[in-house]
């Protein structure tokens, strides 16, 4: 199969809807990224609200990508996000599913989550949260998430798990407002670690304030700096993430007190951190050969392990990152 026909058939799902959402200009954008693989390069680099998505995008939509996350974050798994540790045998797929099981939590406890409610899951990537969720609780997921690639891999995978009914993801960039039928369309709210790539954090919690049923609740976790932080000190995260400028714990409660969201929980999990980021570097090194025969190349993991190492070291220096679990709701009038 030619390059351009593979990338094209990462559209079709054999669920309904992916090939229909993906625009041309995206199936475009994943012609050109299997052409010219990025190499993760952003070092000294943070994008304004209209550029972001296109670097996103760029950043996690390949297979080859896609693979990396799910090997080095993911475990093997869907889960593509920090991790929180309970036991000292965790690595990073058991910690990635502590994190998932402890939004869940939260996000029911601040709101029971019922069979058929309609859940957002904003940032779906490869569908991991939404999956959970639906599983657990028999309610509709629907992802909203910029790469057709990860829609499509996440509708797959929800077939397989025989939550296909219930989950569903759409192309859609966070940096843009969401559908105007959406406005009071959901009863809870979920994003996992997707928050930093948000060009305008207040105007997304705006949106995210429109689309919530009165009474809904948002459960976010997201890597931030922490308060007082130069943003200087993260280029560790920055050089190899699309971002613009990186949230901090007092900047998100901010965002919901504007948005007119009331204040539940903020658990703060930076103390992770470093031990992710260490994990995160053991899972290049063991995997290394796969994923180099499967389309990855020597500089794409020599540039997250050079940045991962400088992450880990920051961190255990200055604390410099921060990280946790934000929840907070749509008051009922």
């Amino acid at each position: 199969m030619s390059t351009e026909s593979s990338c094209r058939s990462t559209q079709r799902c054999t669920t309904t809807t992916s090939i229909e959402r993906a625009t041309d200009e995206a199936t475009d954008a994943c012609i050109t990224r299997c052409r010219y693989p990025s190499q993760a390069d952003f070092v000294g680099k943070q994008f304004d609200k209209e550029e972001v998505g296109k670097k996103v995008l760029e950043q996690y939509d390949d297979d080859a990508q896609r693979l990396f996350y799910t090997i080095v974050m993911g475990g093997g798994g869907d889960d593509i996000h920090f991790g929180i540790y309970r036991d000292e045998k965790d690595g990073v797929r058991e910690s990635s599913a502590a994190t998932t099981n402890w939004m869940m939590t939260q996000l029911d406890m601040a709101r029971p989550i019922k069979a058929g409610d309609k859940l957002l899951d904003i940032g779906s990537g490869h569908g991991g949260g939404s999956h959970a969720l639906a599983k657990k609780y028999g309610c509709h997921v629907t992802g909203y998430n910029i790469g057709p690639g990860q829609n499509a891999q996440n509708l797959a995978k929800a077939k397989d798990l025989g939550l296909g009914d219930l989950v569903d993801a759409v192309v859609g960039d966070i940096n843009k407002p969401f559908p105007a039928e959406w406005t009071e369309k959901f009863d809870s709210a979920w994003s996992c670690e997707v928050l930093c790539h948000a060009g305008d954090k207040a105007e997304l919690f705006r949106e995210v304030y429109r689309v919530l049923k009165p009474g809904a609740a948002f459960v976010f976790s997201d890597i931030m700096g922490a308060d007082g932080a130069d943003e200087k000190t993260l280029k560790g995260f920055t050089d190899r993430n699309a971002t613009t400028v990186m949230g901090r714990p007092s900047s998100y409660l901010q965002c919901m007190k504007e948005a007119g969201l009331e204040y539940v929980t903020w658990w703060d999990g930076s103390n992770h951190l470093e031990t992710y980021f260490r994990d995160m570097i053991k899972q290049i090194h063991t995997h290394r050969e796969e994923m180099l025969s499967k389309g990855l190349t020597e500089q794409y993991l020599q540039n997250w392990l050079d940045s991962l190492t400088e992450r880990a070291d920051t961190q255990r220096d200055k604390n410099v990152f921060a990280w946790g679990v934000f929840v907070c709701r749509k008051p009922l009038a």
